[in-house]
């Protein structure tokens, strides 16, 4: 396994700590069930989505903290920008 690149980490931590903030912005519009698709929806929910398949002592336990869920979406995003970065690997050999 190769090394992480820096500039993937800073960028996935500063999406981690801001996906949070803009979801909590964007909640209002998906009070109503009706709303809850597309895009949008998905990138912003994805970690509470995963949870909400899980058994319910396992999702009390996650969402007992903000930290669980900021650490999903970092590993996440991390995870993204080493497929990115392989692609473009890929492309450029």
């Amino acid at each position: 396994m190769t090394a992480l690149h820096r500039p993937s980490i800073l960028i996935s931590a500063a999406l981690a700590v801001a996906t949070p903030l803009v979801a909590g912005s964007q909640a209002w519009s998906y009070l109503d069930e009706s709303n809850r698709h597309g895009v949008a929806y998905v990138v912003l929910y994805w970690p509470s989505i995963l949870l909400s398949h899980l058994p319910p002592a396992a999702t009390r336990a996650f969402t007992l903290s903000a930290l669980p869920m900021v650490l999903m979406y970092f590993a996440g995003y991390l995870l993204v920008c080493r497929v990115v970065r392989a692609a473009f690997r890929r492309a450029g050999t």
